[in-house]
């Protein structure tokens, strides 16, 4: 709760500077699952409290590591974790989830447990160096939408893209945006 204070200082300082959205990057919920009713949402609670702009926080999966691709190896086929804290989110004041879609093999069916919170679908894996197409980026919010009412979905990727070339960025970032675009043009 102490770190969770301090998170919150940082947070107030950026929403007085104008910022309008301000995410949480939380790296432990899908691990200690156990814990996030009993002090996960308590500490992102703290980190928002008093914050005037819109909150987010990102469930990260991790990327990179030998320990975190071991462990997603040993999850299967499905990674059902967010079963357990959907629900606990849902009834968070947070106001925007951030979940990794695009090969994260999360069912995207999941999604429908976040009734009432924005989805920030991750449409593009930062993991991969190959480049989504925008029928690809259409694809993923087409099956979210099964499950999240279009106004509630805002495409992104899937985490941050700090460990790739920049030339990779760019065009997974184009291939977001002209995506977006045609979901807009297709399913609106």
């Amino acid at each position: 709760m102490a770190f969770a204070g301090l998170l919150n200082q940082e947070a107030r300082a950026l929403a007085a500077d104008g910022i309008d959205v301000i995410q949480f990057d939380e790296p432990a919920f899908n691990v200690f699952m156990d814990e996030v009713t009993d002090w996960g949402i308590p500490a992102l609670h703290r980190a928002i409290e008093g914050l005037p702009c819109v909150t987010a926080v990102h469930i990260c999966y991790g990327y990179g590591i030998a320990a975190n691709l071991e462990w997603k190896a040993s999850l299967g086929g499905e990674w059902r974790q967010y079963e357990a804290i959907f629900p606990a989110l849902a009834a968070s004041h947070i106001q925007q989830v951030s979940i990794e879609c695009r090969n994260s093999r999360v069912p995207i069916g999941l999604l429908g447990l976040l009734d009432g919170k924005d989805v920030l679908l991750g449409v593009i894996d930062v993991a991969s160096d190959q480049i989504e197409t925008p029928e690809e980026v259409v694809a993923t919010i087409e099956q979210a939408m099964r499950y999240v009412p279009a106004e509630r979905i805002f495409p992104c990727t899937n985490c941050g893209m700090a460990p790739m070339h920049r030339d990779v960025a760019l065009a997974k970032l184009e291939a977001l945006g002209r995506g977006a675009a045609l979901a807009r043009d297709r399913l609106s």
